[in-house]
C-alpha cells in the first residue's frame, strides 16, 4: 500500500499520456454546442443566470486561508464556506470566459485559483475534511483545468496551483481511498458519498496534471476497489423493476436516505464524465451499473416500490429502504440523460421521468453551485447540467455518430415504458429576478442515524401527496422528455456523513 502512495504521490518518475484537454467535466465539444445555442431555451435560460450571479462576476475577490476546516474538531471554527464560494467561483468564471471570449472573466477565475494555490496548507477539522478533499478537489481542478490554456495564468499562477492541488488535495483523497484512517480497518465503514467524491478529486488532478499512473489507479479503483466507492459497492445488487423486467440497481445509502443517494447519483456522473471524455468507458461499465443505479433512485423517489435486500456493511444494517427526503434533488440528471439516452441511445425511462421532475423543481434549468443555497450541498458538485450537456436532435446525431468511448453492450438496454408515460418538457424563462429554489430548512433532522450528535442540518422533503398523486398517475403525452407541472420547489441538500457516527454517538 505504501509502495502505490508513493508511486502516486511521486511526479519524478511518471509517465506521461495523452490527456483530452479539456478533458474533465467539459470539452470543447460541450463548450461549442452551448455558445451555438445561448439564443435558444434552455441555454439561454440557463446562461442568463450564470451571468447574473455573484460568482460569476468579474470583480468577484477570493478569500484564501491558510487552512480550512470542517466540522467541529473542538479548537478550530469551521470556516469551509469560504473554500466552497470560491470554488464555485473559480468554475463559473472560467466557464463564462470560455463562453463569451472575455478576458476580464479569466482574469477573474486565475486570481481565485492563483490566490488559493500560493496560500492553502490544510485541509482539516473532523473526519469531514475528507469531505472538502473530494468534493472541492474535483471542483476546483476542473476549474483550473478550463483554464489551463490562458497563457497569463499558464505564466503566473497555474505551476503553484497544480502544486497546491497535489500537495494539499491529493494526499487526502489518497489516505482515504487507501484506508489509512484507524476507522477504516473496516473498509466499508464510510457512506458511499465519501469514497465517490474523493474519487472524483483523485481522477481530475491525474488529468489536471497529466498524471497517467494516478488516472490508472482511479479508474481501477472504481471497477476493483474495496470501498463504497467501488462501483460493484455503491451500488450493492440488482434487483428487477416489476413494471419493464429492466435491471435496478440498490445503491449503497439507499436504507439510509434518499438526500445522500441522491448524492450518490451525482458523484458517478461526475466520475462517468470525466472517464468518458478521456476514452474511459466508466458508465458502460458492469453493464451499465451507473445508469442501473440511476434508474432504482429514480423510480423510488418518482414514488413507485422498488425491492430491497437487506444490507449490512458490519457496522450498519438497513431492512427496509429509506423514505426520508424521498423526492430528494440534485444537478446531475441532464448529464445522465444526455449520456445514457442521447449519445448511447439506450432506454431509461425512470431516469428520464426524474430529468423533467428536477427541471420542473429548479424552474426548467439545472442551477449551478453558487446559485441554489449556501449550505454545504449546493456547492458538492458543480452543476450547469443544462447550459453544458442538454442536447437538441441535431447534436445527438452528433453524439451517436462520434461517441469518444466504447458504446455500452446491447445487453445493457432496458425495456422501455409505454411512450404513453412521457408528456413533452416545458423549459421555464430565466430573468435576473427570477430564483431558484432555495435550500429549506423547515425540516430538520437531530441526531440519529444521519447525523452525529447534536449536529443538525436541513433535510427538506417534498410534499409526499402532490408528487405521488401527480407521478404515480403516470401522465400522457408523446415525446420522450417529461414535465411535471405543479411539483414543490423543496429541495435537499444534505452534507455527508458517515458510519462511524452510529456507533460513537
Amino acid at each position: 500500500m505504501l509502495t502505490i502512495y508513493f508511486l502516486l504521490t511521486s511526479f519524478i518518475s511518471l509517465s506521461i499520456q495523452s490527456f483530452v484537454h479539456p478533458g474533465l467535466l467539459v470539452t470543447d465539444a460541450d463548450l461549442n454546442r452551448a455558445s451555438a445555442n445561448l439564443d435558444h431555451a434552455p441555454w439561454n435560460n440557463s446562461y442568463a443566470q450564470l451571468t447574473s450571479c455573484k460568482v460569476a462576476s468579474a470583480s468577484y475577490t477570493p478569500n484564501p486561508v491558510s487552512a480550512v476546516y470542517r466540522g467541529s474538531d473542538g479548537v478550530h471554527a469551521a470556516n469551509t464556506d469560504i473554500l466552497w464560494n470560491d470554488a464555485a467561483a473559480a468554475f463559473a468564471l472560467a466557464l463564462r470566459w470560455k463562453l463569451s471570449g472575455n478576458d476580464s472573466y479569466a482574469d477573474a477565475a486565475a486570481n481565485v485559483l492563483k490566490a488559493w494555490g500560493e496560500t492553502l496548507t490544510t485541509l482539516g477539522g473532523t473526519d469531514d475534511a475528507y469531505l472538502t478533499a473530494g468534493f472541492q478537489g474535483h471542483e476546483f481542478a476542473n476549474a483550473g483545468e478550463l483554464l489551463r490554456d490562458y497563457e497569463p495564468f499558464v505564466q503566473d499562477g497555474f505551476d503553484a496551483f497544480k502544486s497546491m492541488m497535489t500537495t494539499v488535495f491529493l494526499p487526502m483523497n489518497l489516505d482515504f481511498l487507501n484506508h489509512v484512517l484507524g476507522s477504516e480497518h473496516n473498509v466499508k465503514h464510510f457512506f458511499a458519498n465519501w469514497e465517490l467524491g474523493n474519487l472524483a478529486s483523485t481522477m481530475a488532478i491525474a488529468v489536471l496534471t497529466d498524471n497517467s499512473t494516478l488516472w490508472d489507479f482511479a479508474v481501477d479503483y472504481f471497477k476493483n476497489g474495496e470501498g463504497n466507492g467501488c462501483i460493484n459497492n455503491a451500488v450493492t445488487n440488482i434487483v428487477i423493476d416489476p413494471d419493464t423486467g429492466a435491471s435496478l440497481g440498490q445503491g449503497q445509502e439507499s436504507g439510509r436516505d434518499q438526500g445522500h443517494s441522491a448524492l450518490d447519483w451525482q458523484m458517478l456522473g461526475v466520475i462517468g464524465q470525466q472517464a468518458w471524455n478521456q476514452g474511459e468507458d466508466l458508465f458502460g461499465y458492469n453493464d451499465s451499473r451507473i445508469l442501473q443505479g440511476a434508474e432504482y433512485f429514480a423510480r423510488y423517489n418518482l414514488g413507485h416500490d422498488v425491492d430491497f435486500e437487506a444490507y449490512t456493511n458490519g457496522i450498519v444494517s438497513f431492512d427496509i429502504i429509506s423514505n426520508v427526503s424521498r423526492g430528494a434533488n440534485r444537478p446531475t440528471w441532464e448529464l445522465l440523460y444526455s449520456h445514457y439516452v442521447q449519445i448511447k441511445q439506450l432506454d431509461a425511462p425512470w431516469t428520464t421521468a426524474y430529468l423533467n421532475y428536477s427541471l420542473n423543481q429548479y424552474g426548467g434549468f439545472e442551477p449551478g453551485a453558487g446559485v441554489s443555497g449556501s449550505t454545504s450541498g449546493a456547492f458538492d458538485g458543480l452543476g450547469w447540467g443544462s447550459l453544458l450537456y442538454h442536447r437538441d436532435d441535431n447534436d445527438t446525431s452528433s453524439a451517436t455518430s462520434s461517441a469518444s468511448a466504447p458504446t455500452a453492450t446491447s445487453s445493457s438496454k432496458n425495456s422501455a415504458l409505454p411512450s404513453s408515460f412521457f408528456p413533452s418538457v416545458i423549459y421555464s424563462t430565466f430573468s435576473a429576478s427570477s430564483t431558484v429554489a432555495a435550500i429549506s430548512t423547515s425540516s430538520v433532522v437531530s441526531g440519529g442515524p444521519s447525523t452525529a450528535q447534536g449536529e443538525s442540518y436541513p433535510i427538506a422533503t417534498p410534499t409526499q401527496s402532490s408528487i405521488m398523486t401527480s407521478i404515480a398517475a403516470k401522465p400522457t403525452g408523446s415525446s420522450t422528455r417529461v414535465s411535471y407541472s405543479s411539483q414543490p420547489t423543496d429541495q435537499v441538500h444534505a452534507h455527508g456523513c458517515h458510519a462511524r457516527r452510529y456507533y460513537h454517538g
